[in-house]
C-alpha cells in the first residue's frame, strides 16, 4: 500500500488493498480454524494403554489422576504418548502439535469430546493433547443425550473446580465452550423433551460457570432438519434462554442447508445478517423482561408437557417392532448406495435396537416416507396433558409471549405440514410386514392428536395460515412430490425382491431420494 501511494496509485491503495488489509486485521491470514472431535471413551483407552493402573480407576479417582497429569505442563511430553504411536488418538494429537508449529497457534479452535458424561472425559483429552505439545485450544464437552444434558451443569462445575483446568480456561480469557447435541437427544426423547432438556441445560451450565467467574459460549450442533435442531436460525437464536448469549455463539450448518442459505452471495449476506442481528439482539436483551414468577409458572407447564410428550414418544420407539417398522417403511437401508454420508445408517457394534440407529439417517429416512416422526411425534400428547391439567391459558400465554415456545411450535407446525400419512400409508401397505404394520395406527392416532392440539394453540383453521407464503410454497410443491413418492415405493418393492437388482433400477430409486429431499428441504 505504501508503494502504491508513493507511485501515485492512490485509487488502488485506498480501495481494494485497504479492504484486504481490513479483512486480514479482522480475521487473520487463515481461511478457517479447524475443530477436532473424538469420542470420550477413546481418550480413556489411550491413557489406559500408557498410564499404569489408569484403566482400573473409578471416575472420581480418574479425575484426581488426570489433574496430576495436566499439571505437568512444561511443554514437553509427560510420557502419556510415548508408547502409543499406533493409536489414532495419539497420532491425532501429534498431528495437531505439528500443525500448530507449521501454521501457527490459531490453526485449531475447539477440541470437542463427544459423549461427555463427566469432567474426567474432558481432562483425559487435555492430558493427551498437552502432552503432545498442543496449546491455545478450547476443550469442549459435547452434551448429547438427555441424561448428559440433565447433568451438564454438574459436569461444568466439576470441571472448573479442577485447579489445573481452571488455569487453562483463564488462559483462554475465562470462556468455556460447551457444545449441545440436538440429534441424539431428539432420537431418545422426541422433539419436545429434547428441546426442553437443551433449554434447561443452557441455564444450568451458564449458572455453574458464573459461579467460577467464567462465561460460557454455547456451540449449537444443529442439523438441517427440525428433528435435528434445524429451522430458521434467526428465530432459533432469539428463542435461546436469556443470559446465555454474550456477544457470540457457534452453530453448525449441514447438508443442503449450506447451498440453500449460502450458495449465492446475496443469500449468504442475508442469512449472515439475520444471524448476527439475532446474536446482538439476544446479547442486549434487558434482564428481568419476564417476571420470575411467570418464568417459574411456564417452566412448570413445560415440565408437564415434556414429561407427557416424552412418555408418548418412548412408547413408540420402545415398541419391539419399531426398528423393523422403520427399516421397512423407509428407504434408510438403501441410502448407503448414495455415497453421501460419512457413516452407515447403523453402528457396526449395535444390538439392533434404537441406540444402534444413527441420528442423521433416522431423520432422513422418516422424511423420505413423509412420516417425519422426529419432528412432531409426542407433541399432541404433551399439549393434551396441559389441557387436561387446566393449564391451557398458560399454554396460550407461552405461545404469545415466550420466544422459546413460539419457535418450538412454529417448527413443529412446519414439520406437520410436510407430513403426509396418506403417502406414508402406501409405504406401510406395500413394504411393511403385518407384525410391524400395527405401529401405523399408533402413529395416526398421535398425528391426529397433535394436529388438533397444535391448531388449538395457534388459533388457525389450517396449518401455516399465519405464514401464507410458506403455505403457498408447500402447496405448489405437493403435486410434484407426491408422484415421486409413488414411484419410490414401487422401486423399493422391486429392489427388495430382486437378489441382484439392475443398476438402472437402483439409479432410478436414488433419483427419487434426491427428488424428495429437494422438494421437502431441511431433510437432514
Amino acid at each position: 500500500q505504501s508503494s502504491l501511494h508513493a507511485n501515485k496509485a492512490d485509487t488502488i491503495a485506498a480501495g481494494s488493498i485497504r479492504r484486504l488489509i481490513s479483512i486480514v486485521r479482522a480475521t487473520g491470514f487463515g481461511l478457517a480454524q479447524l475443530d477436532v472431535r473424538e469420542h470420550a471413551d477413546l481418550h480413556h483407552e489411550a491413557l489406559g494403554s500408557v498410564v499404569e493402573g489408569y484403566a482400573d480407576l473409578s471416575r472420581e479417582a480418574r479425575l484426581r489422576r488426570l489433574d496430576e497429569l495436566t499439571s505437568l505442563d512444561n511443554g514437553s511430553s509427560n510420557g502419556s504418548s510415548s508408547n502409543g504411536g499406533s493409536s489414532a488418538v495419539f497420532a491425532t494429537c501429534k498431528a495437531m502439535a505439528k500443525a500448530q508449529r507449521l501454521y501457527g497457534r490459531d490453526v485449531f479452535a475447539n477440541y470437542i469430546v463427544s459423549m461427555t458424561a463427566g469432567a474426567d472425559d474432558i481432562l483425559a483429552a487435555v492430558a493427551l493433547t498437552r502432552s503432545a505439545g498442543v496449546r491455545n485450544i478450547d476443550y469442549v464437552p459435547l452434551l448429547e443425550s438427555i441424561n448428559e444434558l440433565q447433568v451438564g451443569g454438574s459436569i461444568v462445575n466439576d470441571l472448573l473446580s479442577v485447579r489445573s483446568y481452571r488455569e487453562i480456561v483463564r488462559e483462554r480469557g475465562d470462556i468455556q465452550v460447551v457444545m449441545l447435541g440436538y440429534s441424539d437427544s431428539n432420537k431418545q426423547g422426541g422433539i419436545i423433551t429434547s428441546r426442553w432438556a437443551i433449554h434447561r441445560a443452557q441455564l444450568e451450565v451458564a449458572a455453574a460457570a458464573r459461579s467460577h467467574g467464567v462465561a460460557v459460549r454455547f456451540f449449537h450442533g444443529r442439523g438441517g432438519a427440525v428433528g435435528r435442531g434445524g429451522g430458521p436460525a434467526h428465530e432459533a437464536i432469539l428463542a435461546l434462554p436469556s443470559g446465555t448469549v454474550h456477544g457470540a455463539l457457534e452453530l453448525t450448518e449441514q447438508g443442503e442447508v449450506i447451498s440453500d442459505k449460502y450458495g449465492l452471495p446475496a443469500l449468504a449476506l442475508q442469512n449472515m445478517e439475520l444471524a448476527v442481528s439475532a446474536v446482538l439482539e439476544k446479547t442486549l436483551e434487558p434482564a428481568g423482561r419476564t417476571p420470575e414468577a411467570t418464568k417459574k409458572r411456564w417452566n412448570g407447564v413445560m415440565d408437564l408437557i415434556s414429561e407427557a410428550a416424552g412418555r408418548s414418544y418412548r412408547e413408540l420407539v420402545d415398541h419391539p417392532q419399531l426398528v423393523p417398522y422403520f427399516l421397512q417403511s423407509t428407504p434408510v437401508e438403501e441410502l448407503a448406495a448414495m455415497n453421501i454420508g460419512s457413516r452407515p445408517a447403523r453402528r457396526p457394534d449395535a444390538s439392533g435396537g434404537l441406540d444402534g440407529l444413527r441420528a442423521i439417517p433416522w431423520v432422513f429416512g422418516w422424511t423420505q416416507s413423509r412420516q417425519i416422526i422426529p419432528g412432531w411425534y409426542g407433541v399432541g400428547a404433551g399439549l393434551a396433558a396441559a389441557k387436561q391439567e387446566v393449564m391451557w391459558s398458560d399454554v396460550d400465554e407461552m405461545y404469545r409471549s415466550w420466544p422459546f415456545f413460539t419457535a418450538l411450535i412454529s417448527n413443529v407446525e412446519m414439520t406437520l405440514r410436510k407430513t403426509d400419512l396418506n403417502i406414508a400409508r402406501m409405504y406401510v401397505t406395500q413394504l411393511v410386514s403385518a407384525d410391524a404394520a400395527v405401529l401405523f395406527d399408533q402413529i395416526i392416532d398421535e398425528h391426529t392428536r397433535t394436529m388438533d392440539n397444535l391448531l388449538a394453540v395457534t388459533g388457525e383453521e389450517r396449518l401455516l395460515d399465519r405464514d401464507p407464503l410458506l403455505q403457498r410454497t408447500l402447496n405448489v410443491r405437493d403435486p410434484y412430490l407426491d408422484p415421486i413418492n409413488h414411484l419410490q415405493v414401487d422401486l423399493l418393492a422391486r429392489l427388495r425382491t430382486g437378489a441382484d437388482p439392475d443398476p438402472l433400477l437402483r439409479r432410478a430409486f436414488l433419483s427419487t431420494v434426491n427428488g424428495i429431499a429437494a422438494g421437502l428441504r431441511n431433510t437432514g
